[in-house]
This record gives structure tokens, sequence and C-alpha cells, in this order.
């Protein structure tokens, strides 16, 4: 996530057209647009109760000129519908059957210019790491490989080295996702394959919560961990909120442990990539209500939902006009999401980090330097059995994901499928309460329930816990 971006060519694998995914209309047609349709109806324990039945739905689509590319109903009723009506959304808000409808947009996920890839780093750059005390945690929990992480990015090159130890990748392909199933205009998608990273952000983001201790490159949070790739995100950096969804629902669908979202659904075309999704516009109300759904039927599924605040030094409480009328960044701040702030080498808030009363979790490294800097920005893994040094709080949600995969792996149930599991709700409870303390005592807006910890995670370890050497909040000197 970062306030300006663009794409940085060099640095895109080799790219081809994703084919529709089944039942999709394959119209490349500057005229055709998609829409995101959210059915009435309750959401239930295990799925969702849509108000009008299959038929009726998909002959209220058709009749408005509609093509279904992706069908949600099931788990969190929602439509994904293509049309070159212009109007199909207002039609379909006019029915009993549709809540909100609205069209799909987009926004960039990666920085201006981007970074330059090192040959050969290695693991005592990662002050990150030492940080959270990820390296003294590892003699007790350094994860289960039965814990399943799903990483919601642009792909992650599971051929990298770093994936690798004794021959085997913790990278699993096989139940890897491409959401990105359609083009709603504008370039290509990219490789639709979920093991390719379409850039190298989710590659990054995949190496900092589980490079493995393999005697190479770095380790990351939970080296033993499971990774599953789940393609949100498109070659060009656009990541569609009907993608993100998909992806979501995919996680509990799979049921997947803990799941990372560094990024926020935006709408790049309508508003110039505004972070702020507000209740009073009915396309960002639509972006809203959709992901809220798929990520309570995730949690509904145990999955434990981690996402970055955002790069805008923005006070997320009380944010600044014209987003201060019942706005929000999703997800970081849909409810049941754990909300990482990001610091700097000395645990101080880094000066682009989002924060806030209420939205703002947990605190965790992300960098606070110039990119390639190692010794202020977070090292990890690059596309190409590379590493690179970057910052924000996409790196900061990571170590946050990884902390929750060590919590689950240490202390989850062990089911008779062979499958470790722990409530959603206890995860966070664990990673909130086993935070040190930073900043002002107990809660506070720039730090949240403090600076994450791993050693005191795995050891459960809650007592009162208060870092003096760290930064006080700038907010609070001002």
């Amino acid at each position: 996530m970062y306030r300006r971006i663009a794409v940085v060519a060099a640095m895109l694998l080799s790219l081809g057209l994703l084919p529709a995914g089944s039942g999709a209309d394959t119209t490349t047609s500057s005229d055709v647009r998609h829409y995101n349709v959210v059915l009435a109806g309750s959401q239930t324990q295990d799925g969702f109760d849509a108000l009008g039945s299959k038929a009726a739905v998909r002959s209220l689509v058709a009749s408005a000129g509609g093509t279904i590319v992706n069908d949600l109903t099931t788990q969190i009723g929602v439509l994904t519908v293509a049309s070159a009506d212009a109007l199909l959304d207002e039609t379909l808000r006019g029915s009993a059957l549709v809540v909100d409808a609205g069209a799909d947009f987009a926004w960039k996920a990666l920085p201006e210019g981007g970074p330059d890839p090192m040959p050969d780093p290695g693991e005592p750059l990662q002050w990150d790491m030492e940080q959270i005390r990820a390296p003294q945690a590892h003699e007790i929990q350094a994860g289960d490989l039965s814990v399943d992480v799903g990483v919601l990015d642009s792909g992650v090159d599971g051929s990298h080295l770093d994936f690798r130890k004794n021959g085997v990748s913790n990278v699993d392909c096989s139940r890897g996702r491409n959401s990105i199933t359609f083009l709603p205009g504008g370039p290509g998608v990219g490789n639709p394959d979920p093991c390719v990273d379409n850039q190298f952000h989710g590659t990054h983001v995949a190496g900092t919560i589980g490079a493995r201790a393999n005697g190479i490159g770095i380790v990351g949070v939970a080296p033993n961990v499971t990774l599953v790739p789940v393609k949100v995100c498109d070659a060009t950096g656009y990541c569609y909120a009907s993608a993100v969804t998909d992806g979501i629902t995919y996680a509990g669908d799979q049921k997947l442990d803990v799941i990372n979202m560094s990024f926020f659904v935006d709408d790049n075309e309508f508003q110039e990539s505004t972070e702020f999704k507000c209740m009073d516009d009915p396309v960002q109300r639509t972006f809203r209500r959709m992901v809220e759904r798929a990520l309570q039927y995730a949690r509904n599924q145990g999955v434990t939902p981690v996402a970055a605040l955002g790069n805008s030094d923005e006070d997320l409480a009380r944010p600044s006009e014209p987003n201060e009328n019942n706005c929000e960044v999703v997800p970081a701040e849909t409810q049941g999401v754990v909300g990482t702030s990001a610091l700097g080498r000395n645990s101080e808030k880094a000066g682009y980090s989002n924060y806030g009363n209420g939205p703002n979790d947990v605190s965790a490294p992300g960098g606070n330097g110039t990119t390639g800097d190692c010794t202020t920005t977070v090292l990890s893994t690059f596309p190409g059995s590379l590493y690179v040094c970057i910052q924000g709080t996409s790196m900061a949600s990571p170590h946050a994901a990884g902390v929750a995969a060590l919590i689950v792996s240490e202390f989850g149930t062990l089911g008779a499928d062979g499958d470790v599991k722990m409530s959603p709700t206890k995860v966070e409870q664990y990673l909130q309460a086993t935070a040190i303390d930073i900043g002002e005592s107990g809660y506070d807006e720039c730090f949240g329930n403090g600076r994450i910890d791993a050693l005191r995670a795995v050891r459960h370890d809650t007592s009162q816990a208060y870092d003096a050497s760290a930064p006080l909040c700038p907010e609070y000197e001002e």
C-alpha cells in the first residue's frame, strides 16, 4: 500500500492474458464493464441465505442485461456481473433482491520507481526480526506445517530458493488461487499462476511471513508454516474489489488459519486512488458491504484476518476532509480484522503510517527510512531468488500475520484430520495481550495495544511489559 504508485515494467515476469473462468464473458470490449452486486438476505454461520432463489437472481441479472462472471451467492451473497449497460447497477438496485450494486474499480499496489534487488543479503540485516524477538521464539515454536497462511497479494514466487528446505517448498501452489478471473478493461492481468508473482509485492510479504530457515538468505517470522498464494492483484498493480472479495471468500472455503492483506480496496478510476470507502456513495458502499460479508464468512470458517492500516499518515479515527462522513479504509477498519501500523528500527511510529484510536490494534516493524537502505527498511524475498529492502505498512502487516501463525501453531487444537485450528477471537486476544506496551502507557492511537512480540506470544506471556526506550507517539508531542 502506497500513496504514490506506479508499475515497474522491468520487474514484471512474462505476461499473458488470463483466460476467462467457467461461464465468464470472454469479450474484452471497452463497452463491457464489471459490476459488484450485494444480494439481500442474511449471513449464517456456514454461508448466506439469499432473499430470492438462485433462479430468480439469475433471471433478474439477465433481464437487466448482465452476465454473471463470478458467483459467491452461497458463501456471502455477492455476484460479479459483466454488462455493456452503464446503468446496470442502478437497475439492479431497484430490485428487492439487491441491497447494493456498483461498478468494479481498482487501485495500484506498488510504489513509484521500485527497488533494486540485492543479490545476497543475510539474517544479520533483519533488524525487524530482532525487534519482535522472532529468533528467540523459534527455539520454542517456528510454526507448524499444518498451519496455513493465505498471502492475498500479487502472487508469490513459489520457486524462490528461500521457500525451500530439504528440496521441499512451503508454498502450496496446488491450493493457490487466482482471483483475477476476468479483465474489466485496461491492460492484461498477467500470469494467472498464483505461484508466479506478477510484481514483487506478494513475494516480499510472503518472505516476511515464512521464508525458511535453510542456511541461505533470510528467515521469516514463522518459517515452518504453509504459505497459500491468493492472487488478487493484476500485472499492473490494480487490485479489484471483486477479486479481493473472491480471495477472502476462498480463504474461508479453504479454512485457512491466517490471511495477510497488505492493501486497501480502492477506486482509482473514480476518485484518484482514495483510501476511504464512504457509505454515502453507492459504489463505495457496495465495496464495503461485499468485503465485510467475505471477512465475516472467512472468520466463521476459522480465518484470522490481518491487514495493513495504510501509508497516508492519517488518523483513521478522525480522518481529514472529505473522509470524516462514515468513511473507512477497507479492509483494515473492517470489523474483525487485526489492523497493523508500522514502526521504524527504534520502535518509532513510521512517518507514513496510518494510526488511530480503534482501528490500530497492534504495531509491527515496517521500516522508516529510504528504499534500499536495509538498516532502516525491511529486508525480504524478491522474485528470482533475490532480496530487497522496502518499507510500508505492507511490511508491518505480515509480521503480525506471522506471529498469529505462531500462536495457532503453539496453542491451536489438533483435529482428527490432522489440522491445527484456533478461533480467530482467541488468536487476536493472544496477539494483543502479549504485545509490549510502547509510547503512552496502555493502549494508544499510534501503537494500538503495543509492539508485537513473537517470544511472548509463543509463551502466552501476558504479564505487563513496557519498553520505555521507544519514542512517544509524535502526535502527543505537537
